[in-house]
C-alpha cells in the first residue's frame, strides 16, 4: 500500500467529523542536547530532529510518541548549523550538519545511513519531490550541490558570496538562494542561473508555489524583499531583525517573526503589513494551511505563539522550558511539534493543534463526497 494511500487512509479516520482541538500539551519527548532542526514526513507520521552534540537524528513516531536515534556516523567534528529535509515520496531523510561537508541520507523504513560528499561548510538544503532532486548550499564554497536522489550523481552550481538559505519552487523547478556576503539572491532553474541583488544581509527565503513569487529576509536591512519575474518588485518594512518566514499559500499571507517580539504578516496581493504580538524572541514558523493557524517557537518563556490567520488574533503558550529553536506541524493529525534546546534539558514538546475544521471540499476531493438518505 502506498504512503499516499495510508495518508489518506489515516486522514479519514481523523478527520470524518469537525476537528477541535485546545492547544493542549500532550506530553514531551526527551532528546539529546540541542536540537537544531526539524522535519517532518506527514504520510508516515514521523517526526526527526537533528541534535548538535552528538552528530545524530531522533526519530518520533507521531502516534505513540516513541523515540529512536539514527546515528550519523562518527565525524571529525560535532555537528553545527543543521538542517533536515525529508522526501515524503521516497520516504528518504537528508541531513547536513554546517561543519562535515557531507550529505546524510536516511532510509525512512529501515533507518539505514548512507553519506555522499557535498561542498565546504553544508549549512541548508532543499528538496524538489517532484524531480526527486536535492539541493544543498555550501556557504564557504559560494556553491550548491545538486544531488539526484535516485541516482546520487551530484552537480555543482556556484552561486554569490555566503550562501545560507534556499527555497525550492517545484512546480517551476526554480530554486532560490540567499548570499548573505553579497546581499543578493541566486535564481537557478533549468535553463540558467542568475543572480539579483536583494536588501543587506539575506538570511532567509520562502517562495509560493501558487503565485510563483518568492520573498526574501534581509536581517540587518529590516526588509523582506518581494522577488517575481527574476526581479525585485517591492521592499517591504518587516520589523527590527526580521528572523524567520513561512507563507500561507491558501491565503496568500507571509508570516515574518522578528526580534520585536512580534510577527509581521504581509497580505501577498496588496504588499500590506499588519504586526501580531508573539512570545518572547520568536524564531521558526510553522503554518497548517488547512485550518489556517500559524504557529511560531520563543526562545524564551512561552514556547510556542499561535496565530488565527483568519483574524490575526494570537495566544502564547506552553511553559516547558526556555530555548525553542524549531517547530513543526502535522496537519493530518494536528499535532504540532516544539524543540527546546537546553543543557541536560533538551526535549521536543507535543501539542495539540489549535481549534479548526478540515475545509469540506478538500475532503471531498481526496475520499470522495458523502451522500446522505432521507
Amino acid at each position: 500500500m502506498s504512503l499516499l494511500r495510508n495518508a489518506l487512509i489515516r486522514l479519514s479516520l481523523i478527520l470524518v467529523a469537525t476537528i477541535s482541538f485546545a492547544q493542549t500539551l500532550l506530553t514531551t519527548v526527551p532528546v539529546a542536547d540541542y536540537p537544531q532542526a526539524m522535519a517532518i514526513n506527514t504520510f508516515t507520521d514521523r517526526v526527526y530532529v537533528m541534535e548538535e552534540s552528538v552528530n545524530q537524528v531522533t526519530e518520533i513516531d507521531g502516534s505513540t510518541h516513541s523515540a529512536t536515534a539514527i546515528p550519523l556516523g562518527t565525524n571529525a567534528i560535532s555537528s553545527l548549523n543543521g538542517a533536515l529535509a525529508v522526501n515524503p515520496y521516497t520516504n528518504k531523510i537528508y541531513a547536513v550538519d554546517g561543519v562535515n561537508n557531507h550529505l546524510s541520507i536516511i532510509d525512512g523504513p529501515t533507518r539505514a545511513v548512507m553519506q555522499i560528499p557535498v561542498g565546504n561548510a553544508p549549512v541548508a538544503l532543499a528538496v524538489n519531490p517532484i524531480t526527486n532532486t536535492v539541493y544543498v548550499v555550501n556557504y564557504t564554497d559560494n556553491t550548491v550541490s545538486v544531488v539526484n536522489g535516485a541516482t546520487l550523481a551530484t552537480t555543482t552550481i556556484p552561486v554569490g558570496a555566503g550562501p545560507t538559505s534556499l527555497a525550492v519552487d517545484w512546480v517551476q523547478n526554480t530554486v532560490y538562494v540567499t548570499n548573505f556576503s553579497s546581499s543578493s539572491l541566486t535564481i537557478i532553474s533549468a535553463k540558467s542561473t542568475s543572480t539579483i541583488p536583494v536588501g543587506l544581509d539575506p538570511t532567509r527565503v520562502a517562495v509560493d508555489i501558487t503565485t510563483h513569487t518568492a520573498y526574501v529576509v534581509n536581517r540587518d536591512g529590516g526588509t523582506v524583499s518581494v522577488v517575481k519575474g527574476g526581479a525585485v518588485t517591492a521592499t517591504i518594512a518587516s520589523g527590527k531583525v526580521p528572523v524567520a518566514i513561512a507563507i500561507n499559500r491558501g491565503t496568500n499571507k507571509i508570516y515574518v517573526s522578528n526580534d520585536d517580539d512580534n510577527v509581521v504578516v504581509i497580505d501577498g496581493k496588496t504588499n500590506t503589513t499588519t504586526m501580531v504580538t508573539a512570545g518572547t524572541a520568536p524564531n521558526a514558523i510553522a503554518i497548517d494551511e488547512l485550518r489556517d493557524k500559524i504557529y511560531v517557537s520563543n526562545l524564551d518563556y512561552g514556547c510556542l505563539t499561535i496565530i488565527d490567520g483568519k483574524t490575526n488574533t494570537s495566544i502564547t503558550t506552553g511553559n516547558i522550558g526556555n530555548g525553542a529553536m524549531a517547530v513543526n506541524v502535522n496537519v493530518l493529525t494536528n499535532q504540532v511539534y516544539v524543540a527546546i534546546a537546553y543543557p541536560n534539558a533538551s526535549e521536543v514538546g507535543i501539542f495539540s493543534g489549535a481549534n479548526g475544521t478540515f475545509p469540506q471540499n478538500i475532503y471531498d476531493a481526496l475520499m470522495g463526497p458523502v451522500s446522505s438518505t432521507h
